[in-house]
C-alpha cells in the first residue's frame, strides 16, 4: 500500500490533464487525424519528448505508421511487422533485437516508449515515444498514466477507424457509381454506332479522357492474326508471339502482375521495355477477340484493381460493339446477296421453256431443281420450223446475277443464229466471241447445242466443254457426243468448232445433264459420278422420257440425302419413238 500511495502521489506531481476531461476531446471527435494528434502531442507535451509516433493496425501482426513528430517524414506510411503481442508499455532497451527487427526499428529511430492502444482488449494500434529531456527515465507511475490516457483513446481511435472506413466504402461506392453511368453512357454511344473505325475512335477518346492514358495500342483479331488498329506508342510492342500468349488472359492485368507469372515472364519484359503499363483482353464469351495494351497515366500513379476492372468493362462494351457491327454489316450483306440471287433466280426461270413443244416421233422431257444459291443452268427446245428444233443445255460458271445475266446472253445470241442458216461451227464461233467480249475473267460457259432434223431422222451437234451426253442406241450400245471445241466465254474463237452428225432410229435416247447431276454429293463428300448416272440411265431405257428422269431423281435424292444440294441438277431427255 505505502508503493501504491507514493505512484499516485508522484503522477498528481504532473500538471497532466484530469483524465475524464482528456477523454471528452478524443471521444467527441470522428476526425481520426485529429484524435490521434491530440494523444501524441498531449503525451509528448506531458512527458517533455521530442520524437513520437503512432502506429495503426491493419492486418494481423501489421502495423503501419500513420503520424510522426519529431523524425523524418519518410517514416510515414511504412509498415511494421510485429509478431509479438504488447499488453503494457514496453521499454525498447529492455528488448532483445534477436529476430525483432522491429526492435531494430523503434531503436533506430530513438524510440523508447512503446504503449499499445486498447479497445475491449483488441490492439488497434501502438503509440511509441522518444527519450525524454534531460535523459530522464519512464518511472512506472508515468508508463501506467501514459497507458490510461492512451486507453482513453483506444474507443475514439476504433471508431474513427470504422468511419474512415465508412468513408473509404463510400468513396468506393460513389466512384463505382461514376464508373458505372459512365460505362452506361459510353454503352449507348456504343450500341449506336455501326461502323467499327467509329468504334475503335470512341474507345481511344474514352481511354485519353476517362482513363487518363496517352500511350496506347488497340489491337482486333485472334491469335496470332490480331492487327493493331490503333497505335500511340514510341516503341511497336505487338509481334505475333506476343498476342499468342496474350491470348490466355481473362482479365486486365498489370504487367507487374505479369512479371511474377512464369507463362508470361517473357511477353511482360517485352511490354515493360515498350512502356506498357496494363494490359486488357476485349472478350466474346470468353474468347479474346482484341487486346488493349496501355502506358502509364498521365496524373501518375499505379492501375488499383478498381481501374483494371473498369477497363475489362470498357473493353468488352467496345469489343461487343464492334463485333456488332461485323455482324450488321454481314447480315446486309447476306440481305443483299439474297436479293441478288432472288432476281438471278427469277432471270434463271424465265429463261427455261414453260412447256415443250411436241415434236412429232419424239418423246422429250426436261427437269430443272435449282440449289439454294442460284446457279446458271440452261436448257431449250427451240422450233426453228416445223421439221427442224435446236435442243440446247448450259452451265455458266458462279452464281448470281451474273450468271443468269451470262446464260441469258448466250440465249439470245443461239435465238438469233440458230435460224439464220449458219453452220453449227460458225454459228458457235459467233456466240463464243459474242460471250468473251462480254464476260469478266474467270467467267464461262459450258455448253452443248444440237439441231434435230425430222426429214433426215439425224442430229447434228457441237460440244463445247460441256459433260458429254450419252447416246444410247437400241441396240444396246452407247456412245458419248463430246465433238466441239473449247467453253464458251475463255477466249475468241481461235479454230473453228467441230460438228458432228449422228442418225437417230426408233428407240434410242439422249441424255443431256449437267455437272450438278454426276456431282452431287454425299454426306461423305463423293460424288455421284457419271458410272453411277450411266448405270441408272441403261436399267431405265425401256422408260418414257419423264421415267427415266424420274429414275435419276430418285436415285439423286437416296445418295445425297440429309446433306444440302449445292448446285442446280439440270437434265433434258429426248427418247425416239
Amino acid at each position: 500500500m505505502p508503493d501504491k500511495q507514493q505512484s499516485l502521489k508522484n503522477s498528481s506531481s504532473y500538471d497532466i490533464l484530469p483524465l475524464f476531461e482528456f477523454s471528452n476531446v478524443v471521444n467527441s471527435s470522428l476526425d481520426l487525424k485529429f484524435i490521434l494528434d491530440t494523444v501524441l502531442l498531449t503525451v509528448m507535451g506531458k512527458m517533455l519528448v521530442s520524437k513520437g509516433m503512432v502506429l495503426l493496425t491493419r492486418e494481423k501482426h501489421l502495423f503501419e505508421i500513420v503520424n510522426a513528430k519529431g523524425v523524418e517524414a519518410g517514416v510515414l506510411g511504412q509498415a511494421i511487422t510485429l509478431k509479438q503481442t504488447l499488453r503494457k508499455p514496453t521499454i525498447t532497451d529492455r528488448l532483445s533485437v534477436t529476430n525483432k527487427p522491429w526492435v531494430t526499428f523503434f531503436k533506430a529511430h530513438g524510440q523508447k516508449l512503446i504503449v499499445p492502444i486498447l479497445t475491449q482488449g483488441r490492439v488497434v494500434g501502438l503509440l511509441t515515444l522518444g527519450e525524454r529531456l534531460g535523459g530522464k527515465k519512464y518511472a512506472e507511475a508515468e508508463r501506467q498514466l501514459i497507458h490510461s490516457l492512451v486507453n482513453l483513446s483506444g474507443s475514439a481511435v476504433e471508431k474513427a477507424l470504422i468511419i474512415d472506413q465508412l468513408k473509404e466504402v463510400n468513396r468506393d461506392l460513389d466512384r463505382k457509381l461514376q464508373e458505372l453511368n459512365t460505362l452506361f453512357d459510353l454503352g449507348k454511344e456504343f450500341n449506336v454506332v455501326l461502323e467499327p473505325d467509329k468504334v475503335i475512335r470512341l474507345l481511344t477518346f474514352s481511354l485519353l479522357g476517362q482513363v487518363g492514358v496517352n500511350r496506347y495500342a488497340i489491337c482486333l483479331g485472334k491469335g496470332r492474326n490480331m492487327q493493331v488498329v490503333a497505335s500511340r506508342l514510341e516503341k511497336d510492342v505487338c509481334t505475333p508471339d506476343l498476342f499468342e500468349t496474350l491470348q490466355e488472359l481473362t482479365r486486365a492485368e498489370s504487367v507487374d502482375e505479369l512479371t511474377r507469372k512464369k507463362k508470361f515472364a517473357t511477353v511482360a519484359a517485352t511490354l515493360k521495355e515498350g512502356g506498357i503499363r496494363v494490359a486488357v483482353p476485349m472478350l466474346v464469351q470468353r474468347e479474346v477477340k482484341g487486346m488493349i495494351l496501355l502506358g502509364g497515366r498521365m496524373r501518375g500513379g499505379l492501375y488499383e484493381r478498381a481501374d483494371l476492372e473498369f477497363l475489362s468493362s470498357l473493353a468488352n462494351l467496345a469489343i461487343i460493339s464492334i463485333e456488332n457491327a461485323r455482324l450488321f454489316r454481314e447480315a446486309l450483306e447476306k440481305q443483299r446477296m439474297e436479293d441478288e440471287l432472288a432476281i438471278a433466280r427469277e432471270i434463271q426461270q424465265g429463261l427455261l421453256p414453260r412447256s415443250l413443244p411436241v415434236i412429232q416421233g419424239f418423246d422429250v422431257a426436261a427437269t430443272n431443281i435449282p440449289s439454294k444459291q442460284v446457279g446458271g443452268d440452261y436448257y431449250d427446245v427451240i422450233a426453228i420450223s416445223p421439221t427442224e428444233y435446236v435442243l440446247a443445255i448450259g452451265d455458266v460458271s458462279g452464281k448470281g446475277t451474273g450468271a443468269a445475266l451470262l446464260m441469258a446472253n448466250v440465249q439470245a445470241s443461239l435465238r438469233a443464229f440458230a435460224p439464220m442458216g449458219l453452220s453449227m461451227s460458225e454459228a458457235t464461233s459467233r456466240i463464243n466471241d459474242l460471250t468473251s467480249q462480254n464476260t469478266g475473267q474467270g467467267k464461262f460457259i459450258t455448253f452443248f447445242w444440237s439441231t434435230l432434223d425430222l426429214k433426215s431422222g439425224s442430229m447434228r451437234y457441237v460440244n463445247a466443254g460441256h459433260n458429254p451426253p450419252y447416246h444410247f442406241h437400241a441396240d444396246g450400245t452407247m456412245e458419248k457426243l463430246d465433238v466441239g471445241g473449247i467453253i464458251l466465254g475463255l477466249m475468241s474463237t481461235l479454230s473453228p468448232y467441230e460438228e458432228a452428225s449422228v442418225p437417230l432410229r426408233r428407240g434410242d435416247v439422249l441424255v443431256m445433264y449437267t455437272d450438278g447431276v454426276s456431282e452431287a454429293m454425299n454426306s461423305a463428300g463423293e460424288d455421284f459420278t457419271e458410272e453411277r448416272l450411266e448405270g441408272i440411265l441403261r436399267n431405265s431405257l425401256s422408260l418414257p422420257a419423264a421415267g427415266i428422269i424420274g429414275n435419276v431423281r430418285t436415285a439423286l435424292e437416296l445418295y445425297t440425302r440429309d446433306t444440302p444440294q449445292s448446285d442446280d441438277i439440270t437434265m433434258l431427255v429426248v427418247k425416239v419413238l
